[in-house]
């Protein structure tokens, strides 16, 4: 385990479920900044939980487009 993670609780855009196209693109952007960042700084612990409101369904929207070379590690 990392001893740094980058916690996924909040830059979700709200607690409660949501479809996706009501996430304003902003928060969205948000969401993608602070993911590469934290890839920029060496994180690849990258955190979420069901119980983060929107937060799974945003991250998931990235994964496919993310390095996975920097974020899986031997």
């Amino acid at each position: 385990m990392p001893v740094f993670s980058c916690g996924g609780m909040r830059y979700q855009f709200k607690w409660q479920d949501v479809p996706f196209q009501d996430i304003p693109a902003e928060n969205q952007e948000n969401l993608e900044a602070t993911i590469h960042r934290a890839l920029e700084l060496g994180i690849n612990h990258i955190e979420t939980a069901r119980g983060y409101g929107t937060s799974e369904m945003q991250l998931g929207n990235i994964l496919p487009r993310l390095p996975r070379e920097k974020m899986i590690v031997p």
